[in-house]
């Protein structure tokens, strides 16, 4: 269920990068989300590398928060039919910012899984094989998702039933399940990859497919969450209380700090400078996706303990973030003068 639920959270983060929207965006997105996700990482990063004495974990934790939860930010933004700078912004960066995310997190664990692997990966393998064997990983990832991509698309266009295209989608996602679990890659990356020749080969089918896919997304990802919740050690949070403060912290401050240097490097309008940071803290599907996929990893190398610490402070900040976050985006917004709420 695990990668299944991975498979589908790549798929459709491939379906949202869209070259040609992409390029009329311009450079000032691109710099902000640059700013931000990086900032969130090596804030995240130091502040629990320091706490817990080990830079590996904090490489773990520094990936995880990189990564934005655009649903709260955007029922925010239709509730209160928020329209201006800031808004276009947002849904920008947004689009943007679980890609690069993701990339960030594909970058890093696997050096964090090497150093946590101790003397026995160090008399195995030298740090220099290992990131070489993992950067070939993301290329054959890369490369099946591209050509099993072609062939959704082409076989796709001959499709006219819904119900049909909707059942064809489903086998190509599971074959990819399957395809990660037998070479042990990631399913996130491979079908990611699927998603964004989908989209950009021909973007009339690919709005098909996705459209067709949406009815049965939603309960994946509900029970996704559901199997998440009964990871969750309340009793673990309680220990981990110091780690969950300072990595709510620690992202905040990366996320703002982040947002806030890139829309002023990017001669963004005022608002946009002031307020963007505070509409950037929501975390969600992405981030515990991604949790659960390192915690697979740690326990792979046997750190089950390690492992279980991941789990529960990525759900508890998740649940504590998502209280949170929703609320300062429409704050922001608000001050930002692009509802029609008043202060």
């Amino acid at each position: 269920m695990n990668t299944i639920t991975l498979s589908f959270l790549g798929f459709g983060i491939g379906g949202e990068l869209k070259l040609k929207e992409l390029k009329k965006l311009g450079k000032s997105i691109i710099v902000i989300v640059l700013f931000e996700a990086t900032a969130a990482f090596l804030v995240v990063g130091i502040a629990t590398g320091f706490l817990l004495k080990n830079i590996s974990l904090g490489l773990i934790y520094g990936a995880l928060a990189s990564a934005t939860a655009p649903a709260g930010t955007v029922d925010v933004i239709r509730q209160y039919k928020a329209k201006g700078n800031l808004t276009s912004t947002l849904y920008a960066v947004m689009g943007l910012d679980d890609i690069y995310a993701l990339l960030i997190y594909t970058l890093s664990i696997p050096l964090a899984i090497i150093l946590l692997g101790g003397k026995q990966a160090a008399a195995n393998t030298s740090v220099f094989s290992s990131l070489a064997h993992a950067g070939l990983e993301i290329l054959l990832e890369l490369g099946i998702g591209t050509a099993v991509g072609f062939i959704l698309i082409l076989i796709a266009k001959k499709i006219h039933n819904r119900t049909t295209l909707l059942l064809f989608t489903l086998g190509i996602i599971l074959m990819n399940c399957g395809i990660s679990e037998i070479l042990e890659i990631s399913p996130i990356l491979l079908n990611m990859a699927v998603g964004i020749v989908a989209v950009n080969y021909h973007s009339m089918v690919a709005r098909k497919i996705f459209s067709a896919l949406g009815d049965w997304s939603p309960p994946i990802y509900v029970w996704f969450f559901v199997l998440v919740g009964t990871r969750l050690d309340f009793h673990l949070i309680v220990i981990y209380a110091p780690l969950v403060a300072v990595y709510i912290l620690a992202r905040s401050l990366g996320k703002w700090s982040g947002a806030f240097v890139g829309a002023k490097l990017s001669h963004a309008p005022q608002t946009t400078v002031k307020y963007l940071g505070f509409t950037l803290l929501s975390q969600a599907g992405v981030a515990i996706g991604l949790a659960l996929a390192a915690a697979n990893s740690l326990t792979e190398i046997g750190l089950k303990n390690a492992a279980k610490q991941v789990m529960g402070v990525m759900t508890a900040t998740t649940f504590l973030i998502m209280l949170i976050g929703p609320v300062l985006a429409k704050i922001a917004l608000v001050k930002a003068g692009e509802t029609h709420v008043k202060e």
